[in-house]
């Protein structure tokens, strides 16, 4: 299409109507909170830098390239913000800090406005995730065995762990979505099935909603 639109090609694209497949590379695997104590507990003694990153991902659910963006001007410790600047949905947002995530930046030596938060080993911005954390994931075991890409455990299985949390603890998946940052809501639905109880509880209060109508109705008829 693009070779016609620049006139490279003259006539009808030859594989207008080829379907491309659809391949299946959602992300599966997610933390344990057991597994995320420890991850972070052993990238603290290698690279306090890297563990901290770590941290928000997990307790904020942003991608690498988002942290590496962050700016001091970014930051609002007092009311518990993180403007997500230039995400790459395109659209900005806030994300919100835990406790943990609070304590981690007021012991920081905050910078000036346009300073980035993290910076590699040169004082410039950080490009991609450090080697530290493989290696972490690699002595841990974490990836010992697994062949399949969607099970292995990288930089952005933290972003997928926060939104797994958030889903199993009942968060309603709008809420999910707005916290990631995704566009559509297709894309958070993937966290719908880590929900199974809520539904049970859903069907449970249907039926004893039902039970106690009827007991109304049976009494009005005997009454």
């Amino acid at each position: 299409n693009k070779a016609i639109a620049w006139g490279l090609w003259d006539g009808e694209n030859p594989v207008k109507k080829v379907k491309m497949p659809r391949l299946n590379n959602q992300r599966v695997r997610f933390l344990s909170y057991e597994e995320a104590n420890l991850l972070l507990d052993h990238l603290g003694k290698i690279s306090p830098q890297v563990r901290d990153m770590a941290l928000l991902s997990l307790h904020t659910g942003m991608r690498a390239g988002e942290i590496f963006n962050l700016r001091w001007q970014d930051i609002d410790i007092e009311n518990g913000l993180i403007h997500v600047a230039d995400p790459k949905s395109g659209r900005s947002r806030k994300a919100y800090m835990t406790e943990m995530v609070k304590e981690m930046f007021a012991a920081k030596q905050r910078g000036n406005p346009d300073e980035h938060v993290f910076k590699d080993r040169n004082g410039n911005k950080i490009r991609k995730v450090s080697r530290a954390f493989h290696r972490t994931v690699d002595r841990l075991g974490f990836n010992d065995g697994i062949t399949d890409p969607r099970q292995r455990v990288t930089f952005h299985t933290l972003r997928h762990t926060f939104a797994s949390w958030l889903a199993i603890l009942g968060t309603p998946i709008h809420t999910i979505k707005e916290l990631l940052g995704h566009q559509t809501l297709g894309m958070t639905e993937r966290y719908s099935h880590l929900i199974p109880e809520n539904k049970i509880e859903a069907i449970a209060g249907l039926e004893q909603r039902f039970i106690s109508d009827r007991k109304v109705v049976d009494i009005k008829a005997t009454g």
